[in-house]
């Protein structure tokens, strides 16, 4: 179905006013959206808590209301992470990489980081970087068409590397998530 950006345009607006539901979201939109702009153009404590309370009042109930879809959406999405453990895809594990990569970057730039977070970060992301290389080679090596996932699950080394490197990248991700928490925690309370 072909449609022009005006036609699709014409649809959300007829959406928007043709049902009760589709004004109360809009409505609901606009004052969070009025709400989120105050914060940044006022940047005040009472307009950031009631925005944080709107946005997780709306969350909260799209869930209660569409409970069932909540919760077939985490299970798929519980049972997706699951699979990737087990059957990676190469296009996830090149946007590690690419993430990976990103990361390092940061760290070699940053001037405010620790020097022990420095050094847990190089640790990792090059042992991340090898672990790619290695899959590359390996592939290389024993003509492996990567974009195959039956050839990914015949080697038993490529499997290997990438499933051990997928658990090194969510540990130290878990880390940094952690230390980051940490930090904002101790600037919040000294």
């Amino acid at each position: 179905m072909e449609m022009t950006i005006i036609d699709k345009f014409a649809l959300i607006f007829k959406y928007i006013s043709s049902s009760f539901m589709g004004i109360e979201l809009f409505i609901l939109s606009l004052i969070l959206f009025l709400f989120t702009f105050l914060n940044i153009k006022k940047n005040n404590k009472i307009v950031k808590i009631i925005s944080a309370i709107l946005c997780l009042g709306f969350l909260i109930g799209i869930i209660v209301t569409y409970k069932s879809y909540a919760m077939q959406s985490i299970d798929t999405f519980i049972k997706w992470i699951l699979s990737y453990l087990y059957f990676p895809s190469m296009v996830v594990y090149f946007f590690i990489i690419l993430f990976v990569t990103i990361d390092i970057i940061i760290t070699i730039f940053s001037n405010k980081m620790p020097k022990v977070k420095k050094v847990v970060n190089s640790i990792v992301l090059s042992i991340l970087y090898f672990c790619f290389m290695a899959v590359i080679s390996i592939a290389l090596k024993d003509n492996i068409n990567l974009s195959s996932t039956m050839s990914l699950y015949t080697n038993d080394t490529i499997l290997a590397f990438i499933q051990l490197s997928n658990l090194l990248f969510a540990f130290w991700t878990e880390f940094t998530i952690l230390y980051y928490f940490y930090k904002f925690l101790q600037k919040k309370l000294d």
